[in-house]
């Protein structure tokens, strides 16, 4: 219909009044409705989450909010049209993406504690004992480890008769110990490289307040076999060290030894005392 009539509205196919329905001798072009070049929102149906009402303008699971697989096809409710599309500030504060920067914060603040020296991390701060010349476990039938062990006796013994108390062997400073003499060792037979200033600082780790780690090496008069036992051994080591007066301070509670027996009979030393 292109024409109406002004009074009542009829339309009317063309220009010819009056209006058959009320008799008005006016008509004018009747104006077509277009429809809007843009909407508010989606024309087409959308995808809720059936769990948490999240509306989706495709079928791709999981939720965006919630992680829910499954999507429901529904008429856009143009109120929560809002919640369609990237993530929003609403998103941002949604649980799991909350817990998502708590984790990275306190992994963030870890790693730099560990970088510090603060704290030490597993796998960090800690490189393996390396391999050396010669041999760490035994000699003969001696047993380096009950010479270290003897070695930390005749030191107590010494405190002793000094009226102080007794060093408790400490796990770290035998690590420790271990890994300095070894790199000593290594590097006095040209097999690898000294020891750096983060190696000759790492104690500080495990000790505070007055600290001794001394490295000496000691020439037997013979073949270690030769030693009768592994106190004898310890002894001799022990009488070699012309530091050994330093630890006897009352202070003083823990310590770690390493003994090490390179190709040429040379046997090499690490003490560490705090």
């Amino acid at each position: 219909m292109e024409w109406r009539c002004t009074w009542c509205g009829k339309p009317h196919d063309e220009n010819d009044p009056p209006c058959d329905n009320c008799g008005h001798n006016t008509f004018e072009r009747a104006v077509e409705q277009m429809a809007p070049e843009t909407t508010d929102g989606p024309t087409e149906p959308v995808w809720v989450c059936t769990e948490c009402g999240r509306q989706h303008t495709k079928n791709s699971p999981p939720c965006k909010r919630c992680g829910n697989v499954h999507l429901e096809k529904r008429q856009p409710d143009w109120e929560a049209f809002e919640d369609i599309g990237g993530t929003t500030y609403r998103d941002v504060l949604e649980p799991r993406y909350v817990a998502g920067y708590l984790l990275a914060a306190i992994l963030g603040i870890t790693l730099l504690l560990a970088y510090t020296g603060v704290i030490t991390l597993p796998g960090m701060g800690r490189p393996p004992v390396p391999d050396a010349p010669g041999e760490g476990d035994r000699v003969g039938d001696l047993s380096l480890a009950e010479v270290e062990s003897a070695y930390v006796e005749q030191l107590n013994e010494r405190r002793d008769e000094a009226g102080v108390v007794a060093l408790s062997n400490d796990t770290d400073l035998e690590w420790y110990t271990a890994y300095v003499n070894k790199r000593i060792v290594a590097n006095v037979t040209g097999d690898g490289p000294p020891l750096s200033q983060q190696d000759t600082e790492r104690v500080r780790e495990y000790c505070q307040g007055r600290r001794i780690v001394q490295h000496y090496t000691v020439f037997s008069t013979g073949p270690v076999e030769d030693f009768g036992n592994e106190s004898a051994l310890a002894a001799t080591l022990v009488e070699s060290w012309d530091g050994r007066d330093d630890a006897l301070a009352d202070s003083q509670t823990q310590v770690g030894v390493d003994v090490h027996v390179a190709p040429d009979d040379r046997i090499f030393v690490t003490v560490a005392v705090c």
